[in-house]
């Protein structure tokens, strides 16, 4: 279910990148606003929506909540992802030798040539420490993954499950990461994105509350 759902989102990103962004003549119904907690994702993770939000995945190791009225805006939660491999083919496949610290996987991001990225900060979410990162794909990139009709992308992610998901930077896709530690289990990664990226402005004072309320269901 991940890989098609994430599938989706980057055929969105694809299509979406660079055009304006109208809502669809029928929209998906909102959940009233509340705290909400995942049924699947592990940890389990809480998050507190205003009016007009949804909860768009929920699965071992990926959740995400978004706007109704648009599908190019979200906010994804990933566990443990790890650093794709940057091979031509985009495979579904870990690059070797990258360590598993949010130091680590932050220092691999700002090494790939494809992106440019901000001075990493410091950041602590819901009793986890770890470090935030603004990126998108830096001008004049054009290798593209066979799935992506020809928009430039960089492979970001690849779940660790064998049959699970594939997360590319496309376009003109612009994402805030924090990439949280968990003490002795890996990382929990927040994602801020916006496959168009000409909206990621005016969005992230309407995201960063919701990143803020995010609760994780640690022993």
């Amino acid at each position: 279910m991940i890989g098609t759902l994430v599938a989706a989102l980057l055929f969105v990103a694809a299509c979406s990148a660079g055009a304006s962004v109208a809502p669809t003549t029928t929209l998906p119904p909102a959940l009233p606003a509340g705290a909400y907690t995942s049924n699947v994702f592990r940890p389990p993770v809480t998050v507190t929506l205003p009016d007009g939000w949804l909860i768009a995945g929920d699965t071992i190791d990926y959740f995400a909540v978004r706007p109704v009225t648009t599908d190019v805006l979200g906010i994804h939660v990933f566990r443990s992802p790890r650093p794709a491999l940057q091979d031509s083919d985009c495979p579904l496949a870990a690059a070797p030798d990258v360590g598993t610290s949010a130091r680590e996987i932050v220092d691999w991001i700002r090494a790939r040539p494809g992106l440019v990225t901000s001075e990493p900060v410091t950041v602590t979410r819901g009793g986890l420490a770890g470090l935030q990162v603004d990126l998108a794909i830096v001008g004049g990139w054009s290798a593209s993954c066979p799935f992506a009709e020809g928009l430039p992308t960089v492979p970001l992610f690849v779940s660790a499950a064998p049959d699970g998901y594939r997360w590319v930077v496309a376009g003109g896709e612009r994402l805030r990461l924090e990439v949280l530690d968990v003490p002795g289990d890996g990382t929990i990664v927040v994602d801020i994105d916006d496959f168009n990226g000409s909206l990621m402005d005016e969005f992230l004072p309407a995201a960063t509350p919701i990143v803020e309320s995010l609760r994780f269901g640690l022993s």
